[in-house]
């Protein structure tokens, strides 16, 4: 996983716990990185999902929940460093075709080995979107977090779901997004 992630997680850990609760993390997890993390670099997926754990069970809070405010939180920092172009979208619907179509192309064009979730759209109405999120670290509720993160930026209402989740027994993690 790329480094930013892990210093936007550093950075989030820090503005919600404090940074004594970082250096607590970063204490107990072991982390083959010592919790030293560059922006461009590439580090284990097993570190971020260690400090998740630990998350979990020191502030008593689900999985889910630890990955979905993380993504809620990182949206508009991801969303500051976005390539020229990725600003033009205003609608919730725009961006998660604008992610898949053209954000991640262009990450792909500065970082080629970047392992990057993808969106295979299955149906879209004025109100309602469905799609297949893709990815070997099944961060699904990671995903739905940075959409609330959207919506707020973007000042629409809406409502997620997953109909089916890898995590529920599912054979695959299909996100709706419904304008409300």
């Amino acid at each position: 996983m790329k480094g930013i992630v892990f210093v936007k997680f550093n950075e989030f850990i820090e503005e919600v716990w404090g940074d004594e609760f970082w250096d607590e993390l970063l204490s107990e997890a072991n982390l083959a990185s010592e919790g030293v993390y560059t922006t461009v670099a590439t580090y284990d997926d097993e570190e971020l999902f260690t400090l998740v754990g630990l998350v979990v069970v020191k502030k008593g809070i689900s999985a889910k929940d630890a990955q979905f405010a993380f993504g809620k939180w990182v949206f508009k920092e991801l969303y500051n460093l976005a390539p020229p172009g990725a600003h033009d979208f205003k609608d919730v619907f725009e961006f998660l075709h604008a992610v898949q179509d053209f954000i991640h192309v262009e990450v792909k064009k500065l970082n080629p080995d970047a392992l990057l979730p993808e969106f295979e759209f299955l149906s879209e109405t004025p109100n309602v979107l469905t799609f297949k999120y893709l990815s070997p670290r099944k961060l699904c509720y990671f995903c739905e977090g940075i959409i609330h993160g959207l919506a707020e930026h973007t000042g629409q209402d809406i409502k997620v779901s997953q109909p089916e989740c890898e995590h529920e027994a599912g054979e695959q993690c299909v996100i709706e997004v419904e304008k409300v």
